[in-house]
């Protein structure tokens, strides 16, 4: 009998011990996680609490897939090509306008309107990126300006705008569309004077 207490109270002691091993180590994990973080993008640095996504990164995000005019779609493609192609979440359907939206995980949302003519084919684009701080508009908009500069041809800025042409004719529109303590891009992609997608 004194033998099986003897066994139980080592048993006892050793499990203890583990227990105690463990806990420090998943600390010291959580520790050398901390001290691991990758930087910050230096043009996205916080001006809240809320993290921002690295301006890069989100500029991937918005342009999405490689090839065609946009995220991977190209002008006069049908709506179910453009709901195959797209990858964020659909959230608006009509018969001249389709939209899709995404959030990031730190409460930066993409909204994308695909905009149609009357035989159901991509004739228009609008994004909205919803940002958490001026900063990040200020980030996003160079990494903005630089793309659509390499690709379409600069036609002048005008106030929170800046205005590219496309070699189809089309207008390029990107615009800082903050208001007070709401923060965000506009990138318009259409015909100049399309009723559905002022430019």
């Amino acid at each position: 009998m004194k033998v099986n207490f003897t066994k139980q109270i080592c048993f006892t002691f050793l499990i203890a011990i583990s227990v105690v091993w463990i806990c420090s180590c998943d600390t010291k994990n959580q520790q050398a996680g901390e001290t691991e973080k990758p930087a910050v993008d230096s043009l996205s640095g916080p001006t809240t609490n809320v993290p921002n996504t690295s301006q890069s990164e989100l500029l991937r995000t918005v342009l999405g897939k490689p090839g065609g005019d946009f995220r991977g779609v190209k002008f006069g493609d049908p709506i179910s090509k453009i709901k195959e192609l797209e990858s964020f979440e659909l959230f608006e359907d009509s018969t001249d306008h389709v939209g899709f939206t995404y959030e990031t995980e730190n409460f930066e949302a993409i909204d994308v309107m695909y905009y149609l003519d009357k035989n159901q084919l991509l004739n228009g684009i609008r994004v909205d990126v919803y940002l958490n701080d001026a900063t990040s508009v200020k980030g996003l908009w160079t990494q903005f300006e630089t793309y659509l500069s390499g690709k379409y041809v600069i036609d002048k800025k005008q106030g929170k705008g800046a205005f590219w042409k496309d070699k189809g004719g089309r207008m390029v529109k990107l615009e800082d569309v903050s208001k007070g303590k709401d923060f965000g891009l506009r990138l318009s992609i259409g015909t100049k004077g399309m009723k559905t997608m002022p430019m």
